[in-house]
């Protein structure tokens, strides 16, 4: 999803609500994986693990995001800057 002229803040808060999603997907597939290996489904429950890896790497890389753009809102922009006009709350 794209629009053009979207704010930091709109685009921050998106991000972290994508972040929290992740979390839940990632508490889903610790039970499935759980569930599996009590089952006795240990290759499911081994490819379950490595998708929860994943999931997980994701939801480091979106936080880094709604941290960067947290800075972002705070700063001023620098001359040559990003064009980005800024007003902290």
């Amino acid at each position: 999803m794209c629009r053009e002229g979207i704010d930091l803040v709109t685009m921050k808060v998106a991000l972290r609500h994508g972040a929290d999603r992740l979390e839940q997907e990632m508490d889903h597939l610790r039970q499935w994986s759980a569930l599996a290996s009590n089952v006795d489904l240990e290759e499911v429950s081994s490819m379950l693990d490595e998708a929860l890896d994943k999931v997980s790497a994701a939801g480091e890389i979106l936080a880094g995001c709604v941290r960067s753009l947290a800075e972002l809102q705070v700063q001023r922009p620098t001359a040559g800057g990003t064009g980005v006009t800024v007003t902290p709350m």
